[in-house]
């Protein structure tokens, strides 16, 4: 089959369209994830000893890489003492409000994520070989 040629058409918008696809999916998953960790963040200020409002009021929600993060107790010496037990709080391995929280969300993560996964995937306009 000498001079016989093979030419593949529409690899270039295949590839293009699967990065395309890929960055939808980030994008949504992350505005998701941010959306569960603020409510984790709320759960979290809603929980917490009040003494002076401080602890609570430092419960912080930010998207942070392709993620989301919820912090608690920056600049606060007691906020360990709160979380993980000691000097007069309950003492636990595993937190006492914020990684609670944390770990309730974890379906919800799972399910957001899936949901932007498949959301993107239905509403993607696939391209036609040119």
């Amino acid at each position: 089959m000498e001079g016989a040629r093979i030419q593949v058409l529409g690899y270039d918008e295949l590839a293009d369209a699967n990065r395309t696809l890929a960055k939808r999916i980030d994008d949504r998953a992350q505005q998701e994830f941010a959306r569960v960790a603020g409510q984790v963040a709320d759960q979290t200020r809603e929980t917490v000893p009040r003494k002076t409002g401080a602890l609570a009021a430092s419960v912080n929600a930010r998207s942070e890489g392709g993620g989301a993060v919820v912090s608690m107790g920056e600049g606060l010496a007691y906020a360990g003492f709160v979380e993980h037990g000691g000097r007069g709080h309950p003492p636990s391995a595993t937190g006492n409000y914020l990684y609670p929280a944390a770990m309730d969300a974890q379906p919800t993560l799972e399910a957001v994520a899936l949901d932007a996964a498949e959301s993107e995937i239905r509403e993607m306009s696939w391209p036609s070989p040119g």
